[in-house]
């Protein structure tokens, strides 16, 4: 990471937690010293967004895992971003690789639901990934290309938008991506947006990495380049979420 903009870090709780599983967590990361230099968000199921809110400090932001890109109607089983933002809630995550695949969300789809969330005052953790295939084929770079345009074109306001980047073939595969590439990738969106958005924007937004993060590798990855923080899985059930919030931040 280099550069003044603030580390981040966001826990996603997936369909893993209930309430007593959440007051553990809470109790881990209200004990910890966390350090001011990280914004601290969790990704929280929809059923528990009010509960999370209500018993985690104000300095950890609270993220839905998903929501609609509408404001209402007859919709069931989904969320909008102004139930959202009536639980108390400022985050939404976005394109999630899960959504992407598991659920066959298009990149269509995922770009209406951002350009809602957006317009409703939501900030946003939008999701881009690739595939063991996309690797194995050479197609990652276009790939990225492919998903970051239908995310840059429903995007206002790249201020409240940090984008996140998986490599699912290093999601609880026992793989783990190297360093070199996971800055091969992150570079690849950064210059994306520098010669599609702007500068600034390239410059500013923060980029985050997912892929099998823990206390054993983040705080290498910490310290690359166009690594701005970490959109974490299970370690986020562990105390790991709170290591890395407190000290695998690189000084700019």
């Amino acid at each position: 990471m280099v550069g003044s903009k603030r580390f981040f870090v966001i826990g996603n709780w997936k369909m893993n937690v209930d309430k007593a599983r959440i007051d553990s967590i809470v109790k881990m990361m209200s004990a910890a010293s966390l350090s001011k230099h990280t914004e601290a968000v969790v990704g929280c199921p929809s059923c528990y967004l009010e509960y999370a809110r209500q018993q985690l400090p104000p300095t950890i932001g609270v993220a839905a895992q998903n929501c609609f890109k509408e404001a209402k109607g007859n919709f069931s089983g989904e969320i909008s971003p102004a139930m959202i933002q009536d639980c108390g809630c400022e985050w939404v995550i976005l394109g999630h690789p899960e959504r992407r695949t598991l659920f066959q969300e298009s990149d269509e789809l995922i770009g209406q639901k951002v350009a809602h969330a957006q317009k409703a005052g939501l900030k946003i953790v939008a999701c881009v990934c690739e595939t063991k295939a996309d690797r194995d084929e050479g197609l990652t770079q276009q790939v990225l290309a492919a998903q970051m345009e239908s995310l840059a074109a429903s995007i206002s306001d790249w201020s409240r938008v940090v984008v996140a980047f998986e490599a699912l073939w290093a999601s609880n595969t026992g793989v783990l991506a190297t360093p070199a590439q996971v800055q091969e990738a992150m570079a690849m969106i950064r210059e994306w947006l520098r010669q599609n958005v702007s500068n600034d924007v390239a410059d500013s937004t923060r980029l985050i990495y997912a892929g099998s993060v823990s206390s054993g590798n983040c705080e290498e990855l910490a310290r690359l380049r166009d690594v701005d923080g970490f959109l974490v899985g299970s370690a986020a059930l562990k105390p790991d979420i709170v290591w890395m919030r407190t000290f695998c931040i690189v000084p700019p």
